[in-house]
């Protein structure tokens, strides 16, 4: 099967912000690079569901266009292999969305140092691998 145009340009979209997460990774943390780490993420799960939405559109799946839709159908078509990861993904980027507080994005920061580069790196290989299944 050939890749959809609006999958290939979602995993393009995808692609670009992982690079931008990695690259505002790479800072030393202090307040506005703390912020910054955080709107990457939010961004990039953005553009990760999406991806996987479009990959799943293009096979068929009856999906609805929403992470709480998209993210089981993934995972049940081995695009994500860490559920527990990918929801606390989820549940990261929605506290992130609706609130700030400094202690939250601490943490919220501290989690996406150490766990979000993987999980995104592991959904963007299943994507690029399986593109044209």
């Amino acid at each position: 099967m050939q890749a959809s145009d609006r999958f290939n340009q979602a995993l393009t979209a995808f692609t670009k912000a992982r690079a931008r997460l990695h690259e505002v990774l790479q800072q030393d943390e202090n307040e506005f690079m703390r912020d910054a780490v955080i709107q990457r993420f939010e961004f990039t799960f953005e553009t990760a569901w999406k991806a996987a939405y479009r990959w799943l559109r293009d096979r068929g799946e009856p999906v609805n266009e929403s992470a709480h839709s998209v993210l089981p159908r993934a995972l049940a078509n081995g695009l994500i292999l860490d559920v527990a990861g990918w929801d606390e993904l989820r549940l990261r980027r929605n506290q992130t969305s609706h609130t700030y507080d400094e202690s939250l994005a601490l943490d919220v920061s501290a989690f996406v140092r150490a766990r979000a580069p993987a999980l995104f790196d592991e959904l963007l290989q299943q994507l690029r691998n399986r593109a044209n299944e």
